[in-house]
């Protein structure tokens, strides 16, 4: 399995994705190897985790250096093929990220490919402000990924998307490899992330209705949207709550807004949550919203909520229609901006009915069809295909 970083080390969708896809894998029997770069200077070259899954993790240049762009390639292609080597003829090599992926798409190895999700539009509406880089070479950097992920995606023997949106954002790569693709959608920890005992604090208590989200605070997420659309939605809901759950940089901006608006009682931000607490926020919100302003691959918070058996409303953009179209149209915002979703928002709340009727639906839309087990066993038989 080829990735640029694994949970724990990070936790973001797609380290979340290949640590739990692995882990399926293991206990079906199956050996995995992740391979990813090393995160912490702490991190051990290599171990096997209790989940069965064997991590073997390579050194990169540090972000803060100005040759980063440059040498960054080269430390992933030696960390990459050197376990390719230790791997054999009879492996099966999975990637999940372009960079990683591409040292085996120049020397002609078979694969299969996940394609997660536009790493070039995702530099550029994320990591912009991370990378030591002028513009000039920000903007080469951009090209190369972009040339990678068309070089990857082109040589793959087969490739998977999460979604439907996905398949129409690999189409702008490659337009063959598109319409090769397969649709697997991203899996969740169903037995995890399910129903279960509402403990909320008197803050939550108080919320009628408690809204909550599970977000990277960054633009393309769109929770300073969300944010605005709070005083709209009070407005009609004197008692509504909202909880944010996640850490990014647009944080100050998110905190600068929330007093600007003089909403500070109404909305909590609860930073970076374990996932005991992530699972009982969804436990405890009447809805869950997802606010998304730019791509999404797969939509895995309005997956866990949906699979916990708690509404999820969500913006018509990427992947995240796709997961609640057949549970109620209601669930999908007319826009994505604030009074959009403000108008979204005190439309469900003002239908209890239907509210209840989701909340009773929701689990069996999400499970078993998303669980990892269901996934896993779809990568199994495209392994097999794929198999020497």
């Amino acid at each position: 399995m080829l990735t640029n970083a694994v949970a724990p080390d990070k936790l973001g969708g797609l380290e979340r994705y290949v640590r739990e896809l692995s882990a399926a894998l293991a206990r079906k029997g199956m050996p995995v190897t992740v391979v990813t770069k090393r995160i912490q200077e702490g991190d051990p070259s290599e171990e096997v985790g209790d989940d069965g899954v064997r991590i073997v993790r390579h050194n990169v240049p540090s972000k803060n250096d100005r040759t980063f762009a440059a040498r960054y390639p080269f430390y992933v292609a030696a960390g990459v093929l050197r376990e390719i080597h230790r791997l054999g003829p009879r492996g099966i090599i999975h990637g999940q990220y372009a960079i990683t992926t591409l040292p085996v798409a120049l020397t002609g190895h078979r694969y299969l490919y996940t394609f997660q999700a536009p790493v070039h539009k995702e530099m550029l509406l994320e990591h912009g402000g991370s990378y030591v880089l002028p513009g000039p070479t920000r903007k080469a950097a951009v090209r190369s990924l972009r040339f990678a992920e068309r070089s990857v995606v082109a040589k793959a023997s087969a490739t998977v998307v999460l979604s439907e949106f996905m398949r129409g954002e690999l189409g702008e790569l490659s337009a063959r490899a598109a319409a090769k693709s397969r649709v697997i959608p991203g899996g969740i920890d169903t037995e995890w992330f399910s129903p279960g005992a509402v403990q909320k604090d008197s803050w939550a208590t108080s919320a009628k209705p408690l809204l909550f989200t599970a977000r990277r605070l960054v633009e393309r997420t769109g929770v300073l949207e969300l944010v605005k659309a709070m005083p709209q939605v009070i407005d009609h809901l004197p008692s509504a709550r909202l909880a944010i759950a996640g850490d990014g940089h647009e944080r100050k901006a998110i905190e600068a807004e929330i007093r600007h608006l003089g909403i500070q009682n109404q909305v909590r931000l609860l930073g970076r949550v374990s996932e005991a607490a992530l699972l009982q926020w969804y436990r405890n919100a009447d809805l869950t919203v997802t606010p998304t302003q730019q791509l999404e691959g797969f939509g895995l918070s309005t997956g866990e909520s949906l699979s916990v058996g708690t509404p999820a409303l969500v913006t018509p953009i990427g992947s995240n229609p796709e997961l609640v179209r057949r549970l109620h149209p209601l669930l999908i915002a007319p826009g994505c901006h604030s009074e959009h979703m403000a108008e979204a928002v005190c439309r469900l709340i003002d239908h209890p009915g239907l509210l209840e009727q989701l909340r009773m639906e929701a689990r069996s839309h999400a499970h078993p069809r998303w669980s990892w087990d269901q996934v896993s066993d779809r990568y199994l038989q495209m392994y097999e295909q794929l198999a020497p």
